[in-house]
């Protein structure tokens, strides 16, 4: 099985968001559908969103940032990207959201640059499927659950094993470990999850909600039939 770098996986996405054309997704401007649930669910747990301070890891190019900020929640943006966090900057100040974004370079392997215990919630928005290694994702999340209040939230939206194209990239192009894939255009490592191993890995945290967000997904011009995982944890 073809094994990846964490220093080629860093220069395979900062090509990418340099100049999007294998994974156009990666150029959006609206938010995600899971970054959206996310925050209604926190307004269902009463949650004011202008009261709440929130981080983005592996945030790309700040689109749902952004859009968190537009309604009001004070937002982190990291990425280990250069390309994507200067573009995040721009397109932040453009939507006149500046004043509730903070964009870093940040490779979230590495301790964060936030304060401990200074957030009210971290997301991970298929963040983790773009590790490509089980000690870079440990690291990952360690250092999310450090900058957690007490009771913070996490969410996760993640590819799920039974996502119809990530099955077929697997078959094709399978990765170093169980249910990865190296990207045939690209070259990027890509990770899918089973229900048993997100809830295992995140098993410290106090599970809250657990969902498969069933969709379509449309690669190369072709639609496939998705089941992406969708849950919510809390810091004990």
């Amino acid at each position: 099985m073809a094994a990846i770098t964490h220093e080629e996986q860093f220069k395979k996405w900062d090509k990418e968001h340099k100049n999007p054309h294998v994974l156009p997704q990666m150029d959006k401007t609206k938010a995600s559908s899971g970054v959206i649930k996310f925050l209604e669910w926190l307004k269902g747990q009463g949650k004011t969103p202008s009261a709440l301070k929130g981080l983005e890891i592996c945030c790309g190019k700040g689109r749902n940032v952004i859009g968190l900020a537009a309604e009001g929640v004070n937002m982190i943006g990291l990425d280990f990207s250069p390309n994507a966090i200067a573009e995040a900057k721009k397109r932040a100040k453009a939507a006149g959201v500046a004043n509730k974004t903070q964009f870093f370079i940040q490779d979230v392997t590495k301790p964060f640059s936030v304060e401990r215990g200074s957030l009210d919630f971290v997301y991970d928005c298929f963040g983790s499927t773009d590790i490509e290694s089980a000690e870079g994702r440990k690291a990952a999340l360690d250092n999310a659950i450090k900058a957690l209040k007490p009771r913070g939230y996490l969410m996760v939206y993640l590819l799920s094993a039974d996502d119809e194209f990530q099955k077929e990239m697997i078959a094709k192009s399978p990765g170093p470990d169980e249910g990865s894939f190296i990207h045939p255009k690209n070259g990027k490592y890509e990770k899918t999850f089973t229900e048993n191993e997100v809830k295992d890995f995140y098993g410290q945290l106090k599970l809250q909600v657990f969902e498969r967000i069933e969709k379509k997904d449309v690669f190369f011009g072709k639609e496939y039939d998705a089941h992406h995982i969708w849950a919510v944890f809390q810091k004990r």
